[in-house]
């Protein structure tokens, strides 16, 4: 479910933002710190990321802000959909939990900004006008996570996996077949059948155990 928030005309010059997150509270405090900065305009709320993609479709704010636990839609594919669509909105990402390969894949996708859930209304605020202008904010934490996986793409032979390649790789190790991952990652069986073949390829390997005692091998489970 989502609302959109009628706007104020004394304020049509304001960066518009949509706030999107699982966690009730989440929203809540995001929509507080938006409210609270008198250059940006609070456009509307969303629970779950298909209607955070609504709202941004229907609005094209110059932001939105995306928590974790979006449930039937997660921030990657709706990063994904912005670009693909040439939708000119900024995706600020808020996470709970920063994966070094994560952040360098949002990046790369395009992302505007990482944040942690600890960023307080002042950077929070800061973020969303840097991202509206075009720019990258990157929060302190997220700096040295980014370098480290800069360094480990460069310093060996090892293969470049995606994030979606190493969860399958994860998942694959751990004894899943195609159908279970499909369920967990909210993914077609052909899709994951797809990043299984992409694996394979970098790994040069024709099936599941050869793929994971290679991926053992050169550190990719670590």
């Amino acid at each position: 479910m989502f609302s959109a928030r009628s706007e104020d005309p004394s304020r049509t010059r304001a960066v518009r933002v949509v706030i999107a997150g699982g966690e009730p509270l989440f929203v809540e405090a995001m929509g507080r710190a938006v409210r609270q900065c008198p250059r940006l305009q609070l456009a509307g709320e969303a629970t779950e990321g298909r209607g955070a993609l609504d709202l941004v479709r229907a609005l094209a704010p110059e932001v939105a802000v995306l928590g974790p636990a979006l449930g039937d839609l997660d921030g990657d594919r709706i990063l994904d959909l912005v670009a693909l669509e040439k939708v000119p909105t900024r995706l600020v990402f808020v996470g709970d939990r920063l994966d070094q390969a994560v952040a360098y894949d949002r990046l790369g996708k395009g992302a505007a900004c990482l944040l942690t859930t600890v960023a307080g209304a002042e950077e929070l605020c800061d973020a969303i006008l840097t991202a509206a202008a075009g720019d990258v904010f990157l929060a302190r934490e997220v700096h040295p996570i980014l370098a480290s996986e800069i360094r480990l793409r460069t310093s060996d032979d090892r293969p470049v996996l995606s994030v979606r390649e190493r969860e399958v790789l994860r998942r694959l190790a751990a004894g899943e077949r195609g159908p279970a991952m499909a369920r967990a990652l909210h993914l077609s069986e052909s899709t994951v059948k797809t990043h299984l073949h992409h694996l394979y390829d970098k790994l040069e390997v024709s099936d599941r155990a050869a793929a994971v005692a290679v991926a053992m091998r050169r550190g990719l489970l670590e």
